[in-house]
């Protein structure tokens, strides 16, 4: 099998994307498709660990897909495939070295390293990590690696959001409820987190095993963060009790104070905020999904479907409301049929290849399974 191109440029991909998307290798027309091996020991740990089930379906998904185009050739020496793309999965050298700064000991530093290497070997060939990551985002920087987001309409299910987004840090060690869950045992359960190797210093530090340590510092960095734009924006409304930029700002705060804490209280603020943005500019499309979004997040089917069967009044053509219908009728309702139904309508609306075809594709390969098994 021929090596890789070399004037092609060549992407990198993190764990966390291919979770959120198993078929986000296609994404990448023309070019090289890297993705390292320790990515593939993350998502086999996914596949066993007590995980959201749709978390553990995608780690199959991706593992039944790469399984697929491995008899085309040797994954490890690259196999063409998709729309005239090279894919090949590549170790760490130990050999070839790494930053100073880096350590073999920690995965993201390994999954640069390896960007970092293929860069070095390729010479002037433009070499891109695709992750969620913002630390390995940071770190990646300052080697000089492109990093790159897969972008609001890979990522989100609205222009802005969708349900059951992967987060920005890497979900194979846990979820967000259980960065939580670890905070909470550390203040009020000393010695429980202490059985988990968990310790809190008399400075405030936490002391413990590095992938859990990192899962609740981005937890703290995130809400530290949503703070500081909440302030700025209610400053805003203060000024201007019709500030749109604001209200919508507000609105998308909570959202993700709510997706974060999993507390009701953040959602219906976040639907008070949209409702008042929608109240300045009815025809708000986006803000309208986000409102069903946050409708569905609290249980309330028949108020996100009416959002969204509005959207569709309003254009036809807004296939992101598609894809949320489906989500309510496949992970809310239960009702397979109707879910396909939206899923096929998703991707007859959206754009050849977007990631949003491509999920809804996915789900629609998953409900004939749950179809043909009952």
């Amino acid at each position: 099998m021929s090596k890789i191109s070399k004037k092609r440029p060549i992407y990198v991909l993190d764990t966390n994307v291919l979770l959120y998307n198993p078929r986000a290798i296609y994404a990448f027309p023309n070019a090289d498709v890297v993705i390292p091996d320790i990515v593939l020991g993350e998502l086999d740990k996914v596949k066993t660990a007590r995980l959201d089930r749709e978390l553990r379906y995608r780690s199959r998904e991706i593992s039944r897909i790469l399984f697929d185009l491995s008899s085309n050739g040797n994954l490890t020496e690259g196999i063409r495939f998709g729309k005239n793309s090279f894919l090949r999965v590549v170790s760490f050298d130990a050999s070839k070295g790494m930053p100073e700064q880096f350590t073999s000991k920690n995965s993201d530093d390994k999954i640069i390293s390896i960007a970092y290497q293929i860069k070095r070997d390729g010479g002037d060939r433009s070499v891109t990590i695709v992750t969620n990551d913002l630390n390995m985002l940071l770190k990646a920087q300052t080697i000089g690696i492109k990093v790159e987001h897969p972008g609001e309409e890979f990522a989100y299910g609205g222009i802005k959001r969708a349900f059951f987004v992967i987060k920005s840090h890497k979900q194979s060690f846990s979820t967000a409820v259980a960065v939580i869950a670890i905070i909470v045992i550390l203040v009020f359960l000393p010695q429980i987190a202490r059985y988990f190797g968990l310790q809190q210093t008399t400075q405030g530090t936490i002391e413990g095993p590095p992938e859990l340590i990192k899962e609740v510092q981005n937890y703290q960095n995130q809400i530290k963060v949503l703070n500081a734009q909440k302030d700025t924006y209610e400053s805003m409304l203060k000024r201007n009790p019709k500030d749109l930029q604001a209200l919508i700002g507000l609105g998308n705060v909570y959202f993700d104070m709510g997706r974060m804490s999993e507390d009701p209280d953040n959602h219906r603020k976040a639907i008070e905020y949209y409702k008042r943005a929608l109240e300045i500019d009815p025809n708000n499309l986006s803000v309208r999904t986000d409102m069903a979004v946050e409708y569905f997040n609290l249980n309330m089917y028949s108020e996100a479907i009416s959002e969204l069967e509005s959207v569709i009044r309003k254009n036809p053509n807004f296939y992101q409301a598609y894809y949320n219908l489906g989500m309510i009728y496949y992970n809310g309702l239960r009702n397979l049929p109707k879910a396909r139904e939206y899923f096929i309508k998703c991707i007859e609306k959206a754009p050849q290849g977007s990631g949003f075809a491509m999920r809804a594709d996915s789900f629609i390969q998953q409900i004939d399974q749950e179809m043909k098994a009952r």
